[in-house]
């Protein structure tokens, strides 16, 4: 029986049911849905952009009348833009600030000011939105299994192995051929209805789709072997529709949540309410402490008076000083999320659900690793500014219209691409959960011998 013959009979078989075009229009119909509220969020999100964008330069324009009079450093509303693959995946984006108001006498706690004033809900956060990304973590698999559930126990339950294995045929190549022909007439529309819908939503750019179609491949690919373990120790259409049910629940669903469980156990979250709370307590007292040292010790008078009121000095030395003092609190808690951070990264490399789906994140640009950069860049921003008003201060000297309309201004620099490291990572633990079970695959081929 050559491969040709195989190949025509699988793929006849699959464009004849009918449950195969049903199952494409709900992945396309689930994918449009997802690509759409995709392309609703970056637009929201870029609108919000613009707004703080326009404030900022109200803001620039507005100090610019007291350059002359003043010691002015314009101050800035940086802000984290979405990716151009953004409307694949929002991930992480909503959990993490996307503004910060920098400006140079500005300290730790008005930097992102909007994440001390939040207090919505973090599971309903981290429970994400209906996008592109679910579809592919959550409802490609079930479509791959549903096409691909009866393999081979179909065929024993038609009688139909019997007839086969009584050929000169090889068993392990046979539903090799099976699968791919099955691999290539459901996985790889579904990929091209995944890249249709993204680039719908805006997401076009061709590295992009690559890594995202390669994702998506790789993925699908998975649970295609899934199903041939599946196929290869169960001898009826029903059981090997309960056990890729079950499958699917344990590596979509409950692995994710009993690994999140363990690390919430070994390195829980720090609480980000409790931390603003004890954080603003805090300043409150290093406040109220540097008003009462100014007062019993107030500044002796300079001759003649400086271009710079002393007021301005005392505000940036005050400034200072509560940075140092609230570091260490800071540290803390930065050094615990990261803990926690590192662990979830770790497990990634041992769930593909969670793989992909950071992954998809990595690829839209919504992923922790970016969204923690910008973060870091604005806080360096903010040190530039204050650099740059603590020249002038030790010139005494104000700014002059040049200098101000010169004076730094944000920039997001390198926040990865669509192939970042981070990607190829997720990508190998793929190519890798693909192999592992190839190889379990080859190991039990001698059970679908069996009829």
């Amino acid at each position: 029986m050559s491969c040709f013959v195989i190949v025509g009979y699988e793929a006849r078989r699959l464009v004849r049911d009918r449950a195969l075009p049903v199952l494409l229009s709900l992945l396309l119909g689930f994918g449009g849905y997802a690509a759409w509220n995709g392309a609703d969020w970056v637009q929201k999100r870029e609108a919000a952009i613009a707004l703080i964008k326009a404030e900022e330069q109200e803001r620039i324009a507005f100090g610019r009348r007291f350059v002359e009079t003043q010691l002015v450093v314009p101050g800035l509303l940086a802000a984290l833009p979405p990716g151009v693959m953004a409307p694949v995946s929002m991930g992480q984006a909503d959990n993490y600030p996307f503004n910060a108001d920098v400006s140079a006498l500005g300290d730790y706690t008005m930097l992102f000011e909007r994440v001390w004033s939040d207090i919505g809900s973090p599971a309903v956060r981290a429970a994400g939105r209906f996008d592109l990304a679910f579809v592919i973590v959550f409802l490609l698999p079930l479509v791959i299994l549903a096409a691909a559930y009866d393999l081979w126990s179909g065929e024993r339950e038609r009688g139909i192995a019997a007839m086969v294995l009584s050929q000169p045929v090889a068993i392990g190549p046979l539903i090799a051929v099976k699968a791919l022909t099955r691999g290539l007439v459901v996985l790889f529309p579904a990929t091209a209805i995944v890249l249709a819908v993204a680039a719908w939503a805006g997401a076009r750019e061709p590295l992009g789709l690559a890594a995202l179609a390669l994702a998506v491949i790789l993925y699908g690919a998975f649970w295609l072997v899934i199903a041939v373990v599946i196929n290869l120790v169960t001898r009826r259409s029903t059981e090997a529709a309960i056990a890729a049910g079950a499958i699917w629940l344990l590596v979509v669903v409950m692995a994710p949540s009993l690994t999140l469980t363990a690390v919430d156990l070994v390195a829980p979250a720090p609480s980000e309410m409790g931390f603003a709370t004890e954080l603003k307590a805090r300043k409150a007292e290093i406040t109220e402490r540097q008003r009462l040292d100014r007062e019993a010790n107030p500044a002796p008078a300079r001759s003649p008076a400086p271009t710079i009121p002393e007021r301005l000095r005392a505000l940036y030395a005050d400034r200072v000083a509560l940075d140092n003092e609230i570091a260490p609190m800071i540290a803390a808690h930065q050094q615990a999320k990261r803990a926690r951070r590192d662990a979830l990264d770790a497990v990634r490399f041992f769930l593909p659900s969670v793989a992909v789906q950071d992954a998809l994140d990595r690829i839209a640009g919504s992923d922790a690793d970016r969204a923690l950069a910008f973060e870091d860049q604005a806080r360096a921003a903010q040190l530039e500014l204050r650099h740059l008003y603590k020249s002038h201060l030790d010139r005494d000297a104000l700014l002059t219209p040049a200098e101000y309309d010169n004076a730094p201004r944000f920039q997001l620099r390198g926040t990865g691409g669509a192939f970042q490291s981070g990607v190829l990572a997720d990508l190998a633990t793929l190519f890798i959960a693909n192999l592992l079970i190839l190889i379990a695959a080859r190991c039990l081929r001698g059970q679908a011998a069996t009829p």
